[in-house]
């Protein structure tokens, strides 16, 4: 076999050879991508998760550096918890280890409104529960967000209106 491909070597004009040639570089240049690409990832993969977790765990920090009073841990439907504080005249909130910084927005009697026009994040507050919106994404993240200080509203109190 290998007296066949010298042979062909001689005969560089040899469709044959040619296309030996071009597979064997194609081959090699594609075992090198694959190689260079899964090393890439590797370290890409590993910077990530890093920087992640050292930006969570700043931003817990920041939390705790920047709260001027107690914060106020909030329990939302599956069993989600976030951290509320108050900051001079913002509002720290602080959900899955990102710190969002938020300013209080006039509502409704009885309501509570805070956004972070940054992130587009908006947490309302409502006699009975608290609620966070994307503004973004126009979804609401967190619903039915409770604390041991939020009045709960009582439905078996209600009054129907139509008897």
């Amino acid at each position: 076999m290998l007296e066949y491909l010298f042979h062909l070597q001689k005969n560089n004009n040899h469709w044959l050879y040619k296309g030996i040639r071009f597979f064997i570089v194609g081959i090699s240049l594609w075992v090198f991508f694959l190689t260079y690409q899964s090393d890439a990832h590797a370290q890409k993969t590993n910077t990530t998760k890093s920087s992640t977790s050292v930006a969570s765990s700043e931003d817990e920090k920041k939390f705790n550096m920047l709260k001027s009073g107690n914060e106020t841990v909030w329990t939302c439907e599956n069993n989600v918890k976030v951290k509320t504080a108050q900051s001079g005249s913002q509002y720290l909130f602080l959900h899955n280890k990102k710190l969002y910084t938020m300013n209080g927005i006039e509502a409704l009697n009885g309501v509570s409104r805070f956004s972070d026009i940054v992130h587009r994040m908006d947490w309302i507050i409502i006699p009975g529960k608290a609620m966070l919106f994307d503004s973004k994404a126009g979804q609401r993240l967190l619903d039915y967000c409770n604390h041991p200080n939020l009045a709960v509203v009582d439905k078996s109190k209600e009054v129907d209106l139509m008897k």
